[in-house]
């Protein structure tokens, strides 16, 4: 029986029962699963100060192949779905260490390359990810210094399959 999609899911980070999104620095992954994928349940919204001086705020999810026995094979993810909110971008970087964590959301994950991957020819590749195993993945949300304030800054579809 091959693993399916309802074996590969996103989770917190920041502690074992972190559930708060907002809280998710990276550390320790959560038990609790990331299930809304609207940018506004990952990042705060942005306010007009923000949006004024523009900003870059940073997430770490867990990527997790709850399957207890098959290894998900040649796994990458890309967005499949850009935000729509005017003067802001989503990066995505892949942290093979997967412990790294972050003192505040205004800090940059040391040694990470953030990409806007979106599509699957442009995928991140985060290798094999055995049985209840995990893959660390950042996000950065950009600001553009002038952006409106966003109350609602859309939806962004995460998409995990193969690596081309």
């Amino acid at each position: 029986m091959p693993i399916v999609a309802g074996d590969l899911k996103l989770y917190l980070t920041g502690g074992a029962a972190n559930a708060d999104p907002l809280l998710s620095l990276g550390g320790t992954t959560s038990s609790v699963q990331f299930t809304d994928n609207t940018l506004d349940k990952l990042f705060a919204s942005i306010g007009p100060a923000e949006a004024l001086a523009g900003s870059e705020k940073y997430r770490a999810l867990s990527f997790k192949n709850t399957n207890a026995t098959l290894t998900a094979y040649a796994a990458s993810i890309h967005i499949s779905e850009e935000t729509t909110a005017a003067g802001t971008t989503i990066a995505l970087a892949y942290d093979s260490t997967g412990t790294q964590s972050i003192v505040n959301e205004d800090t940059a994950p040391a040694g990470l390359s953030f990409t806007t991957p979106l599509s699957l020819a442009t995928a991140i590749a985060l290798g094999d990810v055995a049985a209840s195993g995990v893959a660390r993945i950042w996000f950065r949300r950009t600001v553009t210094a002038g952006a409106a304030a966003a109350a609602d800054e859309g939806k962004i579809t995460i998409t995990v399959g193969n690596a081309p």
